[in-house]
């Protein structure tokens, strides 16, 4: 909210800020004199200086404003006399009130992105009341000594209410702005989660592929040997002689690939436990965002019957929203009225996740090969590219291989379909 006020151009900031006070220094109450004003505008300026004029120098707008409250003034003075006669007499001591105001407001709050709460109310009480007191000597060159005595009296008074609702406009800026600051800072939080979890799974899957091309890069080497003792073209020897070499080459840079995005995971994200509330909170929302994309609505239901503190928070997100999502994306041409509901059940020894929907289900001819890699039923309606289906290849390996379980898929065509993960409990639950 900050950043966008400042984007505007500092002369609009101080022509708004100026006029707003201008106008609504025309609500005000005549005070011992006709030349004397108390005015609803003083309860605006500091909020305005402490908001939208906060990188601005406060004796720029209050001379600013000065000036405009005197053009306003006249000019209305003008469309009920005719005339500008006495102008300068009668709104020089407001626009000293102003003036003086923007250089007392300097004086005591030297920089304002720091000021407290208590010393916010003090400016602002200080300000009004010497302000207040500077045109009250300008219109006024002599009072009696009980009048001048009433009229500080009075004068503290009024600053004291119009700075408690300046003060408190403030508070409740600053607590809305730590909100907002808040809010975006959990969104961040929760869009870095998402892609650490997306990498960490590319990673694990980029080491285990790393072992595939040693084993080439051996196999290679080997068949440089053999054919070494075979009666063949030193071309033939050479070219698996190089093969071997550029496959060296290629693991070296693939491993340092693999070294530079752990790092910015552990620089940029370095959460080492989660609770699975948390995780289940952050997928919740994930899913709500992509069901907004998609102009979807689904009924979301997540249950369990006991919390825990994981380490292993990224292959467990990584797990659930595959599924959730692959779930939603069947959900796109389906019927209205659809579910899907993720629950979590803990035995003795045993973590069990189910990821349920009342989607299109996946029909028997699909069923047995969803697992394997490469296998993929879905594609891009525009480009008319395959999708490359490591989703749930990635999944049934780092269930079975990572953590020891198993999973399972139960699909009742054209009525939903049931995944079924069984992890065991030492492998994901902190004592």
């Amino acid at each position: 909210m900050r950043t966008k006020v400042k984007e505007i151009p500092q002369f609009t900031r101080i022509f708004f800020i100026a006029l707003a006070v201008a106008v609504s220094s025309q609500l005000y109450f005549n005070m011992y004199s006709q030349g004397f004003r108390i005015s609803a505008a003083v309860i605006l300026l500091p909020i305005l200086l402490m908001t939208v004029g906060e990188d601005i120098s406060n004796i720029q707008i209050c001379t600013t404003t000065a000036v405009f409250v005197f053009v306003l003034r006249s000019a209305l003075l003008f469309i009920s006399t005719g005339s500008y006669a006495g102008a300068l007499r009668l709104y020089l001591p407001n626009m000293l009130f102003y003036i003086s105001y923007g250089i007392i407001f300097s004086y005591l709050c030297r920089n304002k992105y720091v000021v407290s709460y208590r010393k916010m109310f003090v400016v602002v009480l200080m300000s009004d009341f010497f302000s207040n007191i500077v045109e009250i000597c300008a219109t006024h060159t002599i009072l009696p000594a009980e009048d001048i005595l009433k009229a500080i009296a009075s004068i503290a008074g009024i600053a004291l209410a119009r700075s408690i609702v300046s003060w408190l406009f403030l508070v409740g800026e600053k607590q809305y702005r730590t909100l907002l600051k808040h809010e975006e800072h959990e969104e961040r939080y929760q869009r870095l989660f998402m892609l650490t979890t997306g990498l960490k799974n590319e990673i694990y899957f980029m080491k285990k592929n790393s072992e595939e091309i040693e084993n080439v890069m051996g196999n290679a080497y080997k068949l440089y040997e053999a054919l070494s003792n075979m009666d063949v073209s030193d071309d033939m020897k050479k070219m698996s002689l190089a093969i071997a070499k550029d496959v060296h080459e290629i693991k070296k840079d693939y491993i340092s690939i693999i070294k530079g995005i752990e790092k910015a995971i552990i620089e940029d994200f370095d959460a080492k436990q989660m609770k699975f509330s948390d995780i289940l909170s952050i997928l919740e929302d994930s899913t709500q965002n992509l069901l907004h994309q998609k102009n979807m609505s689904v009924n979301l239901v997540f249950s369990f019957n006991k919390d825990f503190i994981t380490n292993e928070h990224y292959e467990i997100m990584g797990i659930l929203k595959n599924l959730v999502t692959n779930a939603v994306e069947a959900m796109e041409t389906a019927k209205k009225g659809n579910r899907i509901e993720i629950n979590f059940i803990h035995t003795d020894n045993e973590c069990v996740f189910t990821v349920s929907d009342n989607g299109p289900g996946i029909s028997p001819r699909h069923i047995n090969n969803i697992f394997k890699m490469g296998y993929s039923t879905k594609f891009d309606a525009v480009t008319g590219n395959i999708y490359r289906g490591v989703g749930l290849y990635g999944i049934k390996t780092t269930v079975e291989e990572k953590f020891g379980g198993s999973i399972t898929v139960k699909s009742d065509f054209g009525n939903g379909t049931e995944f079924v993960i069984r992890i065991p409990s030492k492998a994901i639950m902190e004592e």
